[in-house]
């Protein structure tokens, strides 16, 4: 089993903070940090930084950062992946979207009110936010991903 890899994404990359989540990786992405705060973290916590800023990517104590050189969200994370492929330590729908929480099991009846009625009806097992409470499934999102060779499904 390989290492739980950590990122911290700078504000330009709130994009593919989001789908590296959906991936189940760990991804810090907060607006408010600026570029000091963001290189504090990345030394505390063990977070590679993922930037499109070339004066963060240059500075010594950022040494440890992947900068991003398309605009392209789907080229990004190609990019990222590429350096850090998913391992046995990160499956899809682990983290949240939103919050990068971690998602736990959702008793179906619990989530009825929070999904539409065709989904509820389509999918028996449901995941929740342990922090926004946000709800997702397995739906086609996750399917196609593991047919791009994505993520393991």
């Amino acid at each position: 089993m390989g290492f739980l890899m950590k990122f911290i994404a700078d504000v330009m990359l709130g994009r593919l903070a989001k789908r590296l989540r959906l991936l189940g990786f760990d991804v810090l992405n907060d607006h408010t940090l600026d570029d000091n705060e963001i290189i504090r973290l990345s030394l505390e916590e063990g977070r590679v930084i993922l930037t499109r800023d070339k004066g963060l990517a240059a500075r010594p104590l950022a040494s440890h950062n992947i900068f991003v050189k398309s605009d392209n969200v789907r080229e990004q994370l190609e990019q990222v992946l590429a350096d850090f492929p998913p391992d046995a330590t990160t499956a899809p729908l682990t983290r949240c979207s939103a919050c990068n929480q971690p998602l736990t099991e959702a008793p179906k009846t619990e989530i009825r009110d929070s999904v539409p009625g065709y989904v509820y009806n389509k999918y028996d097992v449901f995941l929740r936010c342990t922090s926004c409470s946000r709800v997702y499934w397995r739906g086609t999102h996750v399917s196609r991903m593991a047919k791009e060779g994505i993520v393991r499904k």
